[in-house]
């Protein structure tokens, strides 16, 4: 759940959670009655491979006295559309006083005394079943720090679901059910799907159970949201409310276009803006997932910004829409497609290139080694060039191992080790260690600690740092005391206090 601060605006994940002890209603029996199924999300070309026979076979709307009808399709894909249950413990520290109710020394019980006590929290959502053998498509933030996760099929069938992997920067996450010949919904390319299109969203909204919604696709490429890392989001006015996260959004020939994750609301319920992942972002985290037990992001080498209107002129770039390139890596993939500062990226591959989130988005989805060609303005004149992604060097993502709340005001900070390059650029001596803060987790207690993107971290608590595995281990070791930071920020040297 996050704060649009400029529009005010509610962005809620649509986990609907309860606290343990709290009786709530849930049937899991037939189609027939009420089902608490949750959509998960598919797999592609194995589905294919491994039961053919079992995939969802896409229908068309037909007509009836009352108009058209979507009954088929609705009843098509809901068998592989199900619950999914997540427990996680969650520890937290209970205030007492050893003087009983005295009110004389209640202020110095609470002041002075705790308990440690741990909590169970359970959250219902959604997923689509993508394999015949049992992968699942779901949200990151329905599983995320589970202890258990159950899979209920509309059929009535329960299983224990084991977490393949999950990439939080993206909101997906891969399960595992241990059987064969499981029902799915094939895949759609969401890339081709266009606005006005009518769409379906499966999934378990409050934990009511399976409901089916129609829309059509109100927008495409939301960025900027504000929920995650990358974003490229399908945006539909289908009913789409808290339990639902993990839930399919499918087209009307039954096949899996997005995956629904997220709402703006002032109220917490449905307002009519809801967002789905792309289902073609799904399937190539998914297959990266299972194939290499993490998401591997293609990386070019460069950074860049939204090309303002305001600056275009400067780069004979009026009505142009695009990424402004602001920066190249020396012996990056960019550096050696010869692309320059001041460059204008409009396409990628064929697919237009329309700000720089959607350049993020693009590069982040390529594999590496995949030669990509570029469409660009230099000065006003279009070029073209070839670049060969490569994998995203190694950076870490600073948040606590320790505790489910924060626990230190630097969590949520993106540093990465600094090259040869960078320190040159940033005038820091030849051999100078530290980790460089490549990025701020919007709504981290790092977005307001102090720290920017740039600054470079030289000591913890009088501590040099040498890479990013030393910072993991020096910041986790001072995590709920007060830290100060020796930081370099644009050639001079700062103490920021925590």
């Amino acid at each position: 759940m996050g704060t649009n601060r400029k529009t005010g605006l509610v962005l809620f994940g649509l986990r609907f959670c309860f606290l343990a002890g709290l009786a709530v209603g849930v049937s899991f029996e037939g189609m027939g009655a009420v089902n608490n199924h949750a959509a998960e999300f598919v797999r592609p070309a194995a589905a294919q491979e491994t039961g053919e026979s079992n995939l969802v076979q896409p229908r068309q709307p037909v007509a009836g006295p009352g108009g058209w009808s979507f009954s088929d399709i609705a009843h098509a894909v809901a068998p592989a559309v199900i619950n999914v249950s997540s427990t996680r413990i969650v520890q937290e520290r209970v205030q007492t006083s050893p003087f009983g109710s005295d009110p004389f020394f209640d202020f110095f019980g609470r002041r002075f005394f705790s308990v440690p006590r741990e909590r169970r929290e359970r959250s219902l959502g959604s997923g689509v079943i993508v394999t015949a053998d049992g992968y699942v498509l779901t949200n990151n933030h329905v599983v995320e720090n589970a202890t258990e996760v159950l899979a209920y099929l509309p059929d009535g069938r329960q299983f224990n679901a084991r977490i393949v992997g999950a990439d939080p920067e993206t909101d997906v996450a891969v399960l595992k059910l241990d059987s064969v010949n499981f029902p799915t919904i094939p895949f759609g390319d969401s890339d081709a799907a266009n606005i006005g299109d009518v769409v379906l969203a499966l999934g378990n909204p409050f934990g009511l159970g399976q409901t089916v919604t129609m829309g059509i696709i109100s927008a495409k490429g939301r960025a900027n949201v504000g929920m995650v890392e990358y974003e490229d989001f399908i945006q539909t006015d289908a009913a789409i409310n808290p339990g639902n996260s993990g839930g399919a959004l499918v087209d009307i020939s039954g096949r899996l276009i997005g995956i629904n994750t997220a709402i703006f609301s002032r109220s917490g319920g449905y307002q009519g803006i809801g967002f789905a992942i792309p289902a073609n972002m799904a399937q190539t985290v998914m297959n990266s997932i299972i194939d290499q037990g993490r998401f591997v992001r293609g990386w070019a080498g460069i950074t860049y910004q939204d090309l303002d209107p305001d600056i275009a002129p400067a780069f004979n770039a009026e009505g142009l829409r695009g990424a402004l390139v602001n920066d190249v890596m020396d012996k990056g993939p960019g550096t050696k497609a010869g692309l320059q500062r001041g460059d204008i990226i409009t396409a990628l591959d064929g697919q237009e290139v329309t700000n720089a989130a959607r350049l993020k988005y693009l590069i982040a989805l390529a594999p590496s080694g995949k030669s990509v060609d570029l469409e660009y303005y230099r000065r006003g004149q279009k070029r073209q060039t070839s670049l060969t992604i490569e994998e995203t060097p190694s950076e870490y993502i600073y948040l606590s191992d320790s505790s489910d709340e924060w626990v230190s005001q630097i969590e949520g900070v993106v540093v990465e080790n600094i090259t040869g390059h960078q320190a040159e650029q940033l005038g820091l001596r030849k051999g100078t260690a530290g980790v460089l803060v490549k990025d701020i987790l919007a709504r981290s207690p790092a977005a307001y600690s102090g720290l920017r993107a740039g600054d470079v971290i030289l000591e913890i608590d009088n501590t040099p740092i040498e890479n990013v595995e030393h910072f993991k281990s020096v910041a986790s070791k001072a995590e709920g005391k007060k830290m100060i930071l020796l930081i370099v920020r644009r050639g001079s040297l700062y103490y920021l206090s925590f």
